[in-house]
C-alpha cells in the first residue's frame, strides 16, 4: 500500500493554529483516532493548520520565529506539517528530526514519529524501506497498538515482501476501525489481497 493511501485509513485529528507578528500561540486540540488502543493521549496529535499559516507569509514567520525560539519543538511540528501539506518532504523530515532533538515530550508522542516515517518515506519516492522503517519502529516500542503505526508498519512489511509480518499488524488496526467505514473497507481488501500473497509465497521466499 502506497502512503499517500495509508494516509486515508485513520481519519485526520483537528488543530488550531494562531500566528501572530508578535509570536507563535499555539492551542492543540485532538480528537481520538478509532481504536481502543489510542487512548492514550499523543502530545502531538495528527492536525492541518488554518489558511493563513499555510500561506508563504505564515510559514516565513513561524521560521522567524524559529530562529528566534530553536528549541520550540511544536512549532518545528507545525513547520514539518505545512511542508508535508506542500509535498516538500526532505524538508518536513528535516523539521520532524529537529522537533524530536529538542523536546522529550514530543519524542514520546508515537505519532510524530510516524509523521515522520511518512516524510522520510516520501522524500526517498514513496518507499518505506531503510530509515523510514527505523522510524516506525520507534513508535512501535512507544505503543504497539497506535493506529497508525500498524499501517505503517503492515505497509512497511508488505513492501518488504513478508505478507504473514504484514497481516500481523493489519490485522489488529482493522478490528479497531468502525465496520462501515470506508478505511475499514479499504483495509479489508488490502488484508484479502495480501492473505492470497501470503498463502502462495513460501516463508523466506520474498520478491
Amino acid at each position: 500500500m502506497r502512503i499517500r493511501k495509508i494516509r486515508a485509513l485513520i481519519p485526520a485529528v483537528a488543530l488550531a493554529l494562531l500566528l501572530t507578528l508578535l509570536g507563535l500561540a499555539l492551542y492543540l486540540r485532538a480528537e481520538s483516532p478509532p481504536s481502543p488502543a489510542a487512548e492514550t493521549p499523543d502530545p502531538m496529535p495528527m492536525a492541518g493548520v488554518n489558511a493563513d499559516a499555510g500561506t508563504g507569509e505564515g510559514v516565513a514567520r513561524l521560521r522567524a520565529h524559529l530562529e528566534r525560539q530553536p528549541r520550540d519543538a511544536r512549532g518545528w511540528v507545525i513547520l514539518a506539517r505545512l511542508h508535508a501539506d506542500s509535498d516538500r518532504f526532505e524538508e518536513a523530515a528535516q523539521a520532524y528530526e529537529k522537533a524530536l532533538a529538542v523536546s522529550s515530550r514530543v519524542a514520546a508522542d508515537p505519532t510524530v514519529w510516524c509523521e515522520y516515517a511518512d516524510a522520510q518515506g516520501m522524500a526517498q519516492g514513496g518507499s518505506l524501506a531503510g530509515r523510514p522503517r527505523e522510524l516506525i519502529g520507534r513508535a512501535l516500542a512507544l505503543n504497539p497498538d497506535h493506529p497508525k503505526a500498524l499501517e505503517l508498519a503492515g505497509s512497511s512489511e508488505y513492501e518488504h515482501g513478508d505478507y504473514r509480518a504484514a497481516l500481523r499488524y493489519w490485522r489488529p488496526l482493522l478490528a479497531a476501525l468502525r465496520p462501515a467505514s470506508q478505511a475499514h473497507a479499504e483495509l479489508t481488501a488490502a488484508i484479502v489481497r495480501t492473505e492470497r500473497l501470503a498463502a502462495t509465497t513460501l516463508p523466506g521466499n520474498r520478491p
